[in-house]
């Protein structure tokens, strides 16, 4: 590819200023070229402009004149400075006497020199083709959808002349990703509702995407919960049914048409709110309103069993199993009521004494801790007989989407040594790595080669000197070779915003052969070609890109030397000022826009491919009670890319989705402190090159999503928890009220609480009828890294709360419960630990496929090597050093 071709020189790239009217006047007057005198031409009669027949935008057109005499005889127009005439004029950009081709189409060049008064009445005709794609515009046929329908994408691509590319391919992006959208071809089909950017992706290309809003499709299915949730509940005491309707594929229908009916009747306060005034068993049917999925009806019920002695102790506010917007180390009131016909002697609250008012309410002020609250109610009657109840309240001041994305609960890091560790040599351990390559490559040469091949003749056979009326020496001047015999230095800069590269090539060399009067072929030699740029890192269309920063790009020439042997006087001083001028300016800025469109497409290439797709995925999350699994959707998106001249910042946000099973509502992810309002992004310090960060709040993120999905709704026996000391007819029916919620209090501990958990117990040998208790908990564990894996060993049981109405536990029984509860909650926590989240996010780079011939294996990747964990609340951060993995 010929990137720009200058034309100015002794008769062969001659260039003009534009003027206020070139096609009139041709534009400005140059200067004459006074470095060799103009050859006596007697009797001109006409020019001749020859130029290439086909450039790309971007390029520059390489421009001759020759002048005619009356005899025929063509003459080099060394000394003499032509303009040129160019129609249309718009179809280029005239810069530094030069002709840069611009718009697309058929363009006519003529040569003209007003001090011999000859024009060329046969303009050049030069034919303009699209340069390199700069810009990728987006379209979507439509930008509301349903889900599993499908979309239309349209992808135009322009150069950077505004001129359309239509044989590039580009691809179509979705961000974020999400199981079950797919793209084929240009259809984007989507199957999980939400906002979503859709991008045509070019590497080297910017993006410019569109929005599509994919909403739920028809109700198909319905979740169902009381609220509170309560085995029993007393007389005039307020039950809400709360429901989530799903579609086909489980998006959550929120504008669902729901009506509640309650069998026998109740009194209602509002539409799915009611209360009842006697003893009995109630049962509340909730009914979608059509239309539903294949006119199919969408139904649901749950009991209320309505008990008038109520239950002794009864948590009122927050209720057992309530979400609260409380910061950790502030304080709740919590409210209670206390009923029994002995009277009631005392009460305690986590241990403290309160007071009771004379209908058995009574209130405390509790200390608040982020993630499972636990309130501890001990009542004493007037006999001394104790009776004990625990709720259990989820607080956090910072809730993220329980169904969008959670933005940057992942950062990669890459310090200075990932970009360059000033050692071009050896395996591939930063970008500066590949560039290094690049430019010691074959490829660079035989570019320029190709190039300098495709601008022959570099001087046209023509008349240079005349003696008395008659050409005494005429010359002709071709390319034949070059070399870059280096050694080529590259060095690639952390900058704001972006990356400074510097290019130095030394020892390149151009073999001219000159042939006409006198022959010989020698070397131009220059010193070195020096080539700097700067170039932005954005996040486009959801995806990183790099792309050259405007007027940046800068190349300079060392000395010039010439060896041709058997030339001399003014022969010698053509090939000199061919040198120093046409072959320099070709060679240099042949080279500066190899290595400023390659940079870009190298960079651009290993930032798009930086391989988060794959982090996103599906995997199946086994039940507690091994009844099957728990399909959870794993997607992935960048949220943000920062540099500045000690790091680059890339946050990537991620998004799980599953089924819904539980109707419970909720007020989100809770987002453990430590990152105030901003964003979760963390930027640690590391003397390693890479660190990769995953915020906690990704843990709660996916522990929400399978809470939703069932994870806690289980039907255990003895043998799901290994058997063992268990009776073999042992069988608890779990439903969780609450998300298991994990906390990072200090670097040494993770903690995962456990809440208002109802169970169902059957125990042989303790209990003749099944019991319902009410349990929470909290677990300490381990955590250490097995390949990218974060593994959770060591749990231990630290706090337990249970109680039951249904029974009055002495110690033997109480202790039996104990033990088998701390089973029961460390098969949870190692099931909502590692069974049920996914590899730790890793983010790695796929290097393009483009990169072979510069002698990079195809499918190379590079990422971060021998990563180490250290637990930094409310971030578990791995550090290590860049290179191949």
């Amino acid at each position: 590819m010929v990137l720009a071709m200058f034309a100015m020189s002794l008769g062969v790239a001659c260039g003009g200023d534009d003027g206020p009217n070139p096609m009139v006047d041709g534009g400005g007057v140059d200067a004459p070229d006074t470095s060799l005198p103009p050859v006596d031409i007697p009797s001109p009669v006409l020019v001749q402009t020859m130029a290439t027949a086909e450039v790309r935008a971007g390029e520059t057109i390489t421009v001759s004149c020759v002048i005619v005499d009356e005899d025929g005889e063509i003459y080099s127009s060394a000394g003499r400075t032509p303009r040129f005439r160019v129609s249309p004029e718009d179809s280029v950009i005239r810069m530094d006497g030069t002709l840069i081709a611009a718009r697309v189409g058929e363009v006519e060049i003529t040569c003209t020199f007003p001090d011999l008064m000859v024009t060329d009445e046969s303009p050049a005709i030069v034919r303009i083709v699209p340069g390199a794609a700069a810009e990728v515009v987006t379209s979507v046929d439509r930008s509301r959808i349903e889900a599993g329908e499908s979309i239309e994408v349209g992808c135009i691509v322009f150069d950077a002349y505004g001129n359309r590319v239509d044989d590039a391919s580009p691809s179509v992006l979705l961000a974020p990703s999400a199981e079950g959208n797919a793209v084929d071809g240009t259809t984007a089909s989507f199957t999980r509702s939400g906002i979503y950017d859709v991008t045509c992706d070019l590497p080297g290309a910017a993006a410019t995407g569109e929005r599509v809003e994919v909403m739920p499709s028809l109700p198909a299915e319905m979740a169902l919960a009381r609220v509170p949730d309560q085995p029993v509940y007393g007389i005039g005491q307020v039950v809400e049914v709360a429901t989530i309707v799903t579609d086909r594929f489980g998006n959550v229908v929120t504008d669902a048409d729901v009506g509640y009916v309650s069998a026998p009747p109740g009194s209602n306060l509002g539409r799915q709110r009611f209360r009842y005034s006697a003893d009995g068993v109630y049962t509340v049917t909730a009914t979608v309103a059509p239309p539903t999925e294949g006119d199919v009806p969408v139904t649901g019920s749950v009991t209320i069993i309505v008990n008038g002695n109520g239950p002794t102790i009864q948590c009122d506010g927050p209720h057992d199993g309530d979400m609260v917007d409380a910061a950790p180390g502030s304080s709740v009131t919590f409210q209670g009521s206390v009923d029994d016909e002995s009277g009631v002697a005392s009460v305690l609250v986590n241990g403290r004494s309160v007071a009771l008012d004379a209908g058995g309410s009574f209130s405390s002020s509790l200390p608040v801790v982020f993630g499972i609250n636990f309130v501890d109610i001990v009542a004493t009657d007037s006999f001394g007989e104790e009776s004990s109840r625990t709720c259990s309240f989820l607080a956090s001041s910072r809730w993220g989407s329980a169904t969008g994305t959670l933005d940057s609960s992942v950062s990669l890091q890459l310090r200075q040594g990932a970009i360059d560790d000033r050692d071009g040599a050896g395996p591939i351990d930063a970008l500066n790595d590949l560039l290094h390559r690049v430019v010691n490559s074959p490829g660079l040469r035989n570019t320029l080669h190709t190039s300098l091949l495709a601008a022959n003749p570099l001087k046209p056979n023509s008349c240079d000197q005349r003696v008395l009326g008659v050409c005494v020496l005429r010359s002709e001047i071709n390319y034949l070779n070059s070399e870059i015999n280096g050694p080529n230095v590259t060095d690639l800069t952390l900058i704001n915003d972006g990356l400074h590269a510097h290019v130095r090539l030394n020892n390149v060399r151009a073999q001219l052969r000159v042939s006409g009067t006198f022959s010989s072929t020698g070397w131009v030699d220059f010193e070195y070609i020096d080539i700097a740029l700067d170039l932005n890192a954005t996040v486009s269309g959801g995806r990183p890109r790099m792309t050259v920063r405007p007027g940046t790009v800068v190349a300079n020439v060392g000395s010039i030397d010439t060896n041709f042997s058997g030339l001399s006087g003014f022969i010698i001083d053509i090939v000199v000022s061919l040198a120093e001028g046409t072959v320099r300016n070709l060679v240099r800025d042949l080279l500066r826009d190899y290595i400023s469109a390659s940079f870009n497409d190298i960079l651009d290439g290993v930032l798009s491919g930086l391989d988060i797709d794959s982090l996103g995925s599906s995997f199946d999350v086994p039940r507690l009670d091994g009844s099957g699994t728990i399909p959870i959707g794993f997607g992935v998106g960048f949220s943000s890319l920062n540099t500045t001249p000690s790091r680059m910042l890339f946050g990537i946000g991620t998004r799980f989705s599953g089924p819904v099973a539980v109707g419970r509502p909720t007020l989100g992810v809770a987002i453990p402190p430590g990152s105030g309002s901003g964003p979760l992004i963390d930027d640690p310090s590391t003397s390693t090159s890479t660190a990769v960060s995953v915020h906690l709040g990704l843990f709660n993120q996916v522990l929400h999503t399978l809470w939703r999905g069932g994870l806690l709704e289980a039907d255990v026996r003895a043998d799901d928890l290994g058997g063992g000391s268990l009776p073999a007819g042992l069988r608890a029916v779990i439903s969780g009220a609450l998300p298991p919620v994990a906390a990072m209090p200090s670097a040494s501990r993770v903690d995962l609480g456990i809440g208002a958990l109802t169970i169902r117990l059957t125990y042989p040998g303790v209990f003749d009828e099944p019991i319902t208790v009410v349990l929470g908990a909290k677990a300490s564990t381990n955590v250490r890294l097995m390949g990218n894996d974060l593994a959770f060993d060591a749990i231990t049981v630290d706090e337990l709360f249970f109680s039951t109405d249904d029974v009055s536990l002495d110690a033997r029984t109480r202790g039996i419960l104990e033990g088998f509860f701390t089973t029961l909650v460390q098969s949870i926590v190692d099931t909502a630990l590692n069974d049920a989240l996914p590899a730790i996010p890793i983010p790695s780079f796929d290097l393009p496929a483009s990169l072979s011939v510069y002698g990079i294996p195809a499918g190379t990747t590079l990422g971060v090597r021998s990563p180490a964990l250290t637990n930094e609340p409310p971030h578990f951060v791995l550090r290590g050093n860049f290179g191949e993995l």
